[in-house]
């Protein structure tokens, strides 16, 4: 073979390796594309802990969790809500039992639902724990978790439980990311204002959180909140007559307040800002002066409309309806 004849032969060689190489490019590029359209979000583990038993948002905020795809909720902790003309102190027993209606009628009886303290961590500062199942669960599930991982805990009233767990032991701290709905919060003033009610349920345990270094913290406030509202009427026609589980939340709206016309979603909201951070805007802030001095995050607006847009077809596709006249 003369010097052109092994030229071309080297030359061949070196045109089909690029060649190769070429359709394994293009075929990672073609994986990873495809990938990532097929590819959701990935999921949010969390343990919400609510006063289910005060009003009527808890409960719809618990069924968007328990609705939503990429929410995985590891347990629903009661919370007390005894500062209040329908607690006492067996608030947080009336919180267990619809909690465990809720679990019962989504078909999820299996997650954990433990009950949380009957009872304030304290007043007047004299600020203690007070052990339940709840705060139990919330140390067990850290000790599950791998290094540098995080606990949500999702608090939907008083932050008794989450409170609690801490005083029982401090080293869980670095561990947990709180999602809290309390509070009041003047974003132009930069002013903070604690007369709320999950704060005024148990005012110690707030204070108590604020003022522990390192936690990673994020308030819903329910000045942010109260632009998220539902209409009475249209949230009946979506939920009426359908599943059971749909029914109870419709029910339970018509025999606790039936001449409201509409009502403000407090609970939901912070549901939706957990699983959808494009719906709102979240700042870092300092704490209350009051308070340790510590960086903590606060939502200061939410795209209500989309929220409940999302809302609705989240129900709606949970019910399977192939109508799409709601659509973000």
């Amino acid at each position: 073979m003369g010097f052109f004849g092994r030229l071309k032969k080297e030359v061949w060689k070196v045109v089909r390796f690029v060649l190769v190489i070429g359709i394994v490019v293009s075929i990672v590029i073609t994986v990873v594309t495809y990938g990532k359209k097929v590819i959701g979000p990935d999921e949010i583990s969390v343990i919400i802990d609510s006063d289910t038993g005060n009003e009527i948002d808890d409960l719809y905020a618990i069924t968007l969790a328990l609705i939503d795809p990429k929410m995985h909720v590891i347990a629903l902790n009661s919370a007390q809500w005894n500062n209040h003309p329908r607690g006492g102190d067996s608030s947080v027993y009336e919180s267990q039992r619809i909690n465990e209606d809720l679990l019962k009628l989504h078909d999820t009886i299996a997650t954990p639902h433990p009950l949380g303290a009957a009872e304030p961590t304290g007043y007047w500062g004299d600020t203690k724990p007070i052990p339940s199942p709840a705060a139990d669960k919330i140390l067990e599930e850290v000790k599950k978790l791998g290094f540098k991982k995080k606990l949500n805990v999702v608090t939907l009233g008083a932050p008794t439980n989450l409170a609690t767990a801490i005083m029982m032991d401090s080293t869980i701290i670095p561990q947990i990311r709180w999602y809290a709905m309390a509070l009041r919060y003047d974003d132009r003033e930069q002013v903070w204002n604690k007369n709320e009610f999950n704060v005024r349920q148990d005012l110690d345990a707030m204070d108590f959180l604020l003022n522990t270094e390192e936690l990673e913290t994020h308030i819903m406030t329910a000045t942010t909140s109260r632009d998220y509202t539902f209409e009475q009427t249209e949230t009946f026609d979506l939920l009426s007559f359908r599943e059971p589980k749909y029914s109870y939340l419709v029910d339970r709206w018509k025999n606790l307040y039936p001449e409201n016309k509409t009502w403000i979603m407090w609970d939901v909201a912070l549901i939706h800002a957990i699983m959808n951070p494009d719906l709102v805007t979240e700042k870092e802030v300092w704490t209350p002066p009051e308070n340790f001095r510590r960086r903590v995050f606060v939502y200061t607006w939410i795209d209500a409309d989309k929220m409940r847009r999302e809302f609705r077809t989240l129900v709606r596709k949970d019910l399977g309806d192939v109508a799409s006249d709601y659509k973000n």
